[in-house]
């Protein structure tokens, strides 16, 4: 069962240039339970749909979208208000930047707090009732970070933002994103610029709140070789386009797009011998900006298959499951 359903979003952004196109008919569809991964390169689009999703659009932004659901939700009817009320409790987020979204002037106790499901008082005057509050709230914190896998607790709640690594931030975010058992979360980038180490212990964490909790998590990525082992289902991203989606096995077994395949091969395998300063695989030419889009498939300037018919934009094809945006797929006996 889809607990997100994404069809044909645009989002249309008004700049000193004119309005750009900066996403083009993106879908997806997020199975309940699972790890979805969006890859696509820096610049693609991913954080935009991220905050389409979460209705933190900008007054310069125009989103149309033929259909949004969260489960039997309809996203689209839901004021701000009633957004909002649904950020935390159903949907929550762990951003690519942690640093950037804590409060540099509270410390990470008082910013936790914020966010822990409250307790029912019927005085909050009471210093009995304060206390028993506090109490609470700080066994409830202790939990959460004994779930994400910090350690000196009692030291990172009295301490800023920027007394803490990057690694134990981003931490603090996932912890805060939990807090209320969110049936989906979104993770944007949260290993960038980031130690193998850390990285490592992140993804691991995401993986785990999967498996244990059954949460939904739609990780954003530039890095396919990173997330694909980690996904259930892939959806790739080329300037705002999403170009082929497909479960972990169709994508790396069958890619059928020239992006996807592009991006298979910068993916490196250490299982295989790789000669000593080897020229390594990369897609040619450069991503355009967005005030120099190409019409109909973005990816034909860069692609080896391209056609006259490429300047018109391709219909998703389905194949079993495995849904395709290109007039010239690759395909072998199994789809064709």
């Amino acid at each position: 069962m889809a607990l997100l359903d994404i069809r044909n979003l645009s989002i249309d952004i008004t700049t000193a240039q004119g309005t750009i196109r900066m996403i083009d008919k993106a879908s997806l569809n997020i199975i309940d339970g699972t790890i979805h991964g969006l890859v696509g390169e820096t610049g693609s689009g991913k954080s935009l749909i991220a905050k389409a999703i979460l209705g933190l659009h900008k007054p310069n932004w125009k989103v149309t979208v033929d259909r949004m659901f969260l489960g039997a939700t309809d996203l689209t009817k839901l004021s701000p208000t009633d957004r909002r009320k649904i950020m935390g409790k159903e949907i929550a987020m762990i951003f690519q930047h942690p640093r950037s979204y804590l409060d540099p002037s509270k410390k990470i106790f008082a910013q936790i707090n914020e966010v822990l499901p409250g307790i029912s008082m019927k005085n909050r005057l009471l210093d009995k009732i304060k206390q028993e509050r506090k109490k609470t709230s700080t066994q409830q914190i202790k939990e959460l970070f004994h779930r994400v896998g910090i350690q000196n607790d009692q030291a990172v709640l009295k301490s800023y933002p920027h007394q803490l690594s990057e690694g134990i931030c981003q931490k603090v975010m996932i912890a805060m994103a939990i807090a209320n058992n969110p049936r989906l979360i979104i993770a944007d980038e949260p290993t960038h610029a980031m130690e193998a180490v850390t990285q490592a212990q992140i993804l691991r964490l995401l993986y785990k709140l999967n498996q244990l909790n059954n949460t939904t998590i739609l990780l954003l990525s530039n890095n396919f070789g990173t997330i694909s082992n980690l996904s259930d289902f892939i959806t790739l991203i080329y300037c705002g386009q999403t170009v082929e989606s497909g479960s972990y096995k169709q994508i790396i077994e069958r890619p059928m797009h020239p992006y996807t395949e592009a991006m298979i091969k910068t993916t490196l395998d250490f299982n295989e011998e790789i000669a000593s300063k080897s020229q390594l695989y990369t897609l040619p030419g450069n991503i355009p900006s967005f005030n120099q889009l190409p019409i109909g498939c973005r990816l034909g300037p860069r692609c080896a298959r391209a056609q006259r018919t490429c300047v018109q934009y391709p219909d998703t094809v389905n194949y079993k499951g495995h849904m395709i945006r290109c007039h010239f797929p690759t395909l072998d006996e199994k789809t064709s």
